[in-house]
């Protein structure tokens, strides 16, 4: 097949992130709610909604190779990686533990790679209504409205959003922050909406350090299209993405306007010393 035009994967990856707002608010008060082998939570609705994302794309795309968080129950219907130019990363349902709890903040998260570079990211907040997208090179908006990561003002307040993992670098830098006036920390339990929010400019940086690929390929391409900066806490660059890694593995990052970055980094590395 010839190459897709991006904004043609833009329309489809938006489509999609809005059909699964649909899906999910559709069960609210209703959720069957299952664990993982690692005990975390995942509902019925984390798997409708990747189902039908996965197969909308293998209809539109069938030489496109997916990464998704749950198991596939057709994973047979892709492309393999190995092969494949185009990576569709897919979170679902971002937020679970906020969706059975009936915490008003849940998220679903689509990203397009060409290579291990994002060039399309769609971050949808189901609750709010804020559906964030970025195509390479074209800048990010919300709801259809330019928004720039921007410099902080130095006499403000900051608002760091941070993870809820307690490894020890996250206590760490959490503690750092806590202690630093004018830092005041925010955790709304969805990476995906952290990074959207701090591409926005809502929220002045987003920490985290156990997530998975899915939990960031789209906000990295939000973050870098809106003029921000992000990279795994120690300044090292996050892509492209080693898509033959394991997927599960952990990969932490920082992502503010560059000048915040570049201070926030210090702080970071502070705590290392």
């Amino acid at each position: 097949m010839s190459d897709p035009p991006a904004e043609s994967l833009l329309d489809l990856a938006i489509s999609l992130a809005r059909q699964a707002g649909d899906i999910a608010r559709a069960v609210e008060g209703r959720i069957e709610v299952l664990r993982k082998p690692d005990d975390s939570l995942v509902t019925e609705t984390d798997h409708t909604i990747q189902e039908h994302i996965l197969a909308a794309v293998a209809e539109a795309y069938p030489d496109h190779a997916v990464i998704a968080e749950e198991p596939a129950r057709t994973s047979d219907a892709h492309r393999k990686l190995d092969p494949s130019r185009y990576t569709w990363v897919i979170d679902p349902l971002d937020g679970t533990r906020n969706f059975v709890a009936g915490v008003p903040c849940f998220a679903t998260a689509i990203a397009v790679l060409d290579h291990g570079r994002p060039m399309v990211g769609v971050v949808a907040e189901h609750r709010v209504g804020h559906l964030y997208a970025a195509r390479l090179g074209m800048g990010t908006t919300m709801n259809g409205r330019p928004v720039r990561c921007d410099e902080p003002d130095p006499a403000a307040d900051w608002l760091l959003a941070i993870p809820s993992s307690k490894d020890a670098l996250a206590v760490a830098v959490i503690r750092r922050w806590a202690a630093e006036d004018g830092f005041v920390t925010r955790n709304l339990g969805s990476m995906a909406f952290h990074l959207a929010l701090t591409a926005s400019g809502a929220l002045t940086a987003a920490f985290g350090t156990r997530l998975k690929i899915w939990d960031l390929a789209a906000g990295w391409l939000l973050v870098t299209e809106a003029g921000g900066r992000i990279t795994d806490p120690f300044g090292n660059p996050l892509v492209p993405f080693d898509l033959s890694a394991d997927p599960n593995r952990d990969i932490p990052i920082l992502a503010a306007a560059p000048n915040a970055h570049a201070r926030l980094l210090e702080t970071i590395r502070s705590t290392q010393a």
